[in-house]
């Protein structure tokens, strides 16, 4: 683990000079044992598909119910119908072939179908219920979703199409930009840009160049200038202090970064931008005491002078146990509370 120890664009964001500390979710939620099961006796054509529409539907309104209780901002509602984290995004896109290929998700234990570029990318068949499930809520604002970045598409995709990296890039992009809007058509107010592939490149045999870093934020601002969503660009699974000046001055209202990679002494000072702390290990079972929670956060909090903090896992909390998921969350809650009853920041 690099960078802590566990011991057991204009800025749209509210504006005040209390400090502004909340908890949210980064990603794809853990699924329970049941509806693991469920879903495999559906892969075998054993149960219909309205038994597993029931049960992720049962398990989303209780996430949802634990995220409103908790005082979570913004509500997710966990992708638990999600097959891997680039599914509801390749689904309505066209210029991919069908394909049942599947490539390791970076170092983890679990796998995503791999996109296949044979023509042009373009926004085919949009459909809301692919990417969230606003409906299971009484609560109609505030609501999130995160989608891998451009970068991180492209790079995980295999091109057998476009005569140069670049173009595929500014593809994806374009096509984003369109979901992006239509999400927000749709009541969803934040978008998560996750770009793992920024800070790390297991898939490469050498890091990205300079001028393949300047094309990937360039990509990521045609998704997200002038947008009307609330934008976060989180990064995962890597180091974010070398890039993460140049993603400070894009247009965005937020940026998230790995803390069991990225050095949080090794921060810029003075940013402005609010910070997606990754807080929790999404892929250690062991739950964060909230206490250490708040004493790193105060330390980051010293070494940046940023009042506007979240707490949030590193990367998706689907890898540990639904009960183990859920525990981390409230740890992350509690320690937002003291953070703010204290008005410590």
């Amino acid at each position: 683990m690099i960078g802590i120890s566990n011991p057991t664009r204009e800025n749209r964001m509210p504006s005040s000079s209390a400090p502004t500390v909340r908890a949210q979710l980064t990603g794809l939620h853990a699924r329970s044992e049941p509806l693991i099961e469920v879903s495999r006796q559906y892969d075998r054509n054993r149960v219909p598909q309205s038994e597993l529409d029931e049960q992720i539907k049962n398990e989303t309104v209780e996430l949802i119910r634990l995220q409103e209780k908790l005082g979570c901002q913004p509500l997710s509602d966990g992708a638990l119908g999600w097959k891997d984290q680039l599914r509801p995004i390749t689904q309505c896109m066209g210029g991919l072939a069908e394909t049942t290929r599947y490539s390791r998700w970076y170092d983890t234990n679990t796998f995503y179908q791999k996109p296949i570029v044979t023509g042009r990318l373009a926004l085919r068949n949009f459909e809301l219920n692919y990417f969230f499930q606003a409906d299971l809520s009484s609560n109609k604002k505030g609501w999130s979703v995160a989608i891998p970045g451009p970068w991180t598409l492209s790079e995980l995709s295999e091109n057998k199409h476009y005569s140069t990296r670049e173009e595929l890039l500014l593809d994806y992009a374009r096509v984003l930009r369109a979901i992006v809007d239509k999400l927000v058509d749709s009541g969803v107010s934040h978008v998560q840009l996750s770009e793992p592939s920024l800070v790390y490149w297991p898939y490469r045999e050498d890091p990205p160049s300079k001028e393949e870093s300047e094309q990937a934020l360039n990509a990521i601002r045609l998704v997200v200038e002038k947008s009307r969503a609330i934008i976060t660009v989180h990064t995962f699974f890597g180091d974010a202090n070398p890039i993460l000046p140049s993603l400070l001055e894009l247009p965005i209202d937020a940026v998230g970064v790995d803390l069991y990679e990225t050095r949080w002494d090794e921060l810029p000072r003075k940013v402005e931008t609010r910070l997606v702390l990754g807080i929790v290990d999404s892929e250690e079972s062991l739950v964060e005491d909230p206490n250490w929670v708040v004493k790193t956060t105060l330390a980051i909090n010293k070494r940046t002078s940023n009042k506007n903090l979240a707490l949030a896992p590193n990367t998706d909390l689907k890898f540990v146990p639904r009960q183990t998921a859920d525990l981390k969350l409230e740890s992350l809650a509690t320690a937002s509370s003291v953070l703010s009853k204290q008005g410590a920041l």
